[in-house]
């Protein structure tokens, strides 16, 4: 049995909000063309971007064994060149997320690859700057609990 991974539909997620989309729109090639990465920002990117990555996770149990749902804890960093707009990124990602509940797609076979999302939950915040890259970075967690199974 293959267990499913929500954070590969994320990117999706948070592409299916125009405000965001348009925040982190590089205008680039296809494959190129959203600034948003799993676990790093590449290096040299000054524009706003968005970085998620899986800082812990924990399974669900019952007595007959695992109950098929995960919660993994996301982080999610939005980096720009002014406090202000890392924080407004941060906030448009926060409306988005905060509260979703449904199926999670992506890929571009037909049908899509899914993941039901049961909820996404908004934990804690933090900002800072980052002086070796000259950015300002919001950084925001998240509860995720998905059918993984």
């Amino acid at each position: 049995m293959t267990l499913a991974d929500v954070r590969v539909g994320l990117r999706a997620l948070l592409l299916g909000d125009a405000d965001i989309a348009s925040a982190v729109d590089s205008g680039a090639s296809a494959s190129l063309r959203y600034r948003i990465f799993a676990l790093r920002l590449p290096q040299g990117e000054l524009r706003a971007s968005i970085v998620y990555s899986r800082i812990s996770g924990q399974g669900d149990h019952h007595m007959q064994g695992p109950s098929g749902l995960a919660r993994p804890r996301v982080q999610v960093d939005c980096w720009a060149q002014t406090a202000d707009a890392a924080d407004a990124l941060a906030r448009k990602v926060k409306a988005r997320l905060d509260g979703y509940r449904g199926e999670v797609l992506w890929g571009e076979n037909s049908p899509q690859e899914a993941v039901p999302v049961k909820g996404i939950f908004f934990d804690s915040e933090r900002e800072d700057y980052d002086e070796t890259a000259k950015l300002f970075r919001s950084s925001k967690d998240y509860f995720i609990w998905f059918a993984e199974r």
